[in-house]
């Protein structure tokens, strides 16, 4: 199983159904209304509530905070325009990737197990079990949030020790350097057009 939630574009695989709380705080609570809230949304389907899972990811992630952290040293060297046009392809690349996964993995139960800070951010430990295949080895997801304006953001995806930002970054960077910065945004374009996500 693990290998379905490993691959760059899908690490935001892991936040799913019906989920038990172990150990609360005010950002696993973040988490977990985030996640109840999708599950029962596209459970229901139809377009109006496809509207509200868009608001509900635009609520629970820092959009801004996983483009600059995704391009590493590289956000610096992009113009206003660049960090614009590249911040809305990875929001779209995001949502669409969260969504396809969270249809996938209907089956798993989620047990919050800690929340533990670390300099302004905390991180929030999950673990994602089958509901159907006791042999299914577990997942362990950590959410790193952020507190902005009072209100609690996801800035990173850890999934089995991997994470989100730091596989975009690999990726994005490795991209840059070999065929420049238009050429990333041509592969994120066609990533979305072909539904590749």
């Amino acid at each position: 199983m693990n290998h379905l939630f490993a691959a760059t574009f899908s690490l935001l695989a892991l936040t799913l159904g019906p989920v038990g709380l172990a150990s609360a705080g005010t950002a696993t609570d973040v988490v977990k209304a985030k996640q109840t809230a999708l599950f029962d949304l596209l459970k229901k389907g139809g377009v109006e509530n496809q509207k509200k899972v868009g608001a509900v990811f635009d609520e629970m992630l820092d959009y801004s905070a996983l483009a600059e952290a995704s391009l590493g040293s590289e956000w610096a060297a992009r113009t206003d325009a660049e960090k614009q046009q590249f911040s809305e392809l990875l929001k779209q690349l995001v949502r669409k990737a969260y969504e396809r996964n969270l249809k996938k993995t209907l089956d798993f139960n989620v047990e919050y197990l800690s929340e533990t800070p670390s300099g302004s951010a905390i991180t929030v430990k999950t673990k994602a079990v089958s509901r159907k295949d006791a042999r299914e080895e577990p997942v362990e997801i950590a959410f790193k949030l952020s507190e902005k304006g009072g209100v609690w953001r996801v800035q990173d995806i850890v999934t089995e020790g991997v994470s989100l930002v730091g596989s975009y970054r690999a990726q994005f960077t490795k991209i840059i350097k070999k065929d420049g910065f238009p050429a990333l945004i041509q592969k994120m374009k066609d990533k979305l057009a072909k539904g590749d996500v």
